[in-house]
């Protein structure tokens, strides 16, 4: 029988999870939102995918950095030289993937790249069950398989699912999907070490200037004739969402294990199509309807199972406990 103190704290649970749920809600909405603005800029722009990135990512790094400069500025005083470094490496996965994302955009179609970012929940809660974060349950797996099989659901009939081919702008797409998933399981530690503000500032900032320097040396700088007003005001849109989304899903990561993460990130294939429906003209089908409630169904079955109590070392599979995953990362 449960003491009342135990059942206050068991009462508090849902509370808490209310945030870091609309946090993640959040990032759905505006992941969706940037992939068809950024079809859109390909359509009617002549500017390179290099200036795009660039571009994003430096919006997102000012703002990110004024507002730390008022919250956290002696956080980021405070990093040493191989904290830099470490972060920078981190962003590389996370922030410096969406120059990849950007590359593989400009060779296929939004659905294309809908489909293969909808592996994402899939390889993250793989990574994150190896780290020991989340359970093989049948519950998460059953979760997982639901949420893939109505992502392709949903996009497989106004194009033709089994003809779509695997081409070049495809497989940046699946690198990127694959680094953001790294990103998404191996960030919570170091966000909680040098807290949501500065890492996230020092990330945008550092990847940032790798993405000018790779710009400026490519001779790929854009003209003036190339940023039309629109396309102006769409990037800085794009610039200010990417740095909210990481806001967000640093705050989610807080509170969530990776795995929930990811699944959430199911839904963003779903309401990618809806949007393009509007800004791109794609069909919006009954397969898509079906698609969608398949990928909720997936999505609440696996955020239950990852509430469930964590195992315990013993209960760890022995294969994981003879290679585990710091022996194949670098001593700090």
């Amino acid at each position: 029988m449960f003491s009342p103190s135990a059942q206050d704290r068991s009462g508090d649970k849902p509370i808490k999870q209310v945030v870091p749920i609309l946090c993640l809600v959040g990032v759905v909405g505006l992941l969706s939102s940037v992939t068809p603005i950024f079809k859109y800029i390909f359509q009617h722009s002549s500017m390179s995918v290099l200036s795009l990135a660039c571009g994003r990512v430096l919006i997102g790094s000012l703002f990110l950095a004024s507002i730390t400069a008022c919250i956290d500025s002696r956080g980021l005083r405070a990093l040493r030289p191989c904290q830099v470094l470490q972060l920078t490496a981190l962003g590389i996965l996370g922030v410096g993937a969406y120059a990849v994302a950007a590359w593989g955009l400009m060779y296929t179609s939004v659905t294309h790249y809908a489909l293969l970012y909808s592996l994402l929940p899939t390889i993250t809660a793989l990574l994150s069950m190896y780290r020991g974060k989340d359970r093989a349950t049948p519950a998460t797996c059953c979760g997982i398989l639901l949420s893939w099989a109505g992502c392709t659901l949903a996009v497989s009939e106004g194009t033709g699912f089994q003809e779509i081919g695997f081409g070049f702008g495809d497989a940046l797409v699946l690198l990127f999907t694959l680094m953001m998933s790294g990103y998404i399981v191996l960030s919570p530690n170091v966000v909680k070490q040098f807290g949501v503000w500065t890492s996230n500032t020092t990330m945008f900032g550092t990847n940032a200037l790798l993405l000018m320097v790779g710009t400026a040396a490519g001779g790929m700088t854009p003209q003036e004739d190339d940023l039309s007003v629109e396309v102006a005001g769409l990037l800085l849109f794009i610039g200010m969402a990417t740095a909210g989304v990481f806001l967000l899903r640093s705050r989610a990561l807080q509170s969530l294990t990776p795995a929930t993460v990811g699944a959430y990130h199911n839904l963003i294939p779903i309401c990618t199509i809806g949007l393009a429906h509007f800004i791109l003209g794609e069909a919006v089908t009954t397969y898509t309807l079906l698609g969608g409630t398949a990928v909720v169904g997936g999505t609440e079955l696996i955020r239950r199972a990852s509430f469930l109590p964590h195992h315990t070392a013993e209960s760890v599979p022995t294969w994981r406990l003879r290679y585990p995953i710091s022996s194949f990362l670098p001593a700090k």
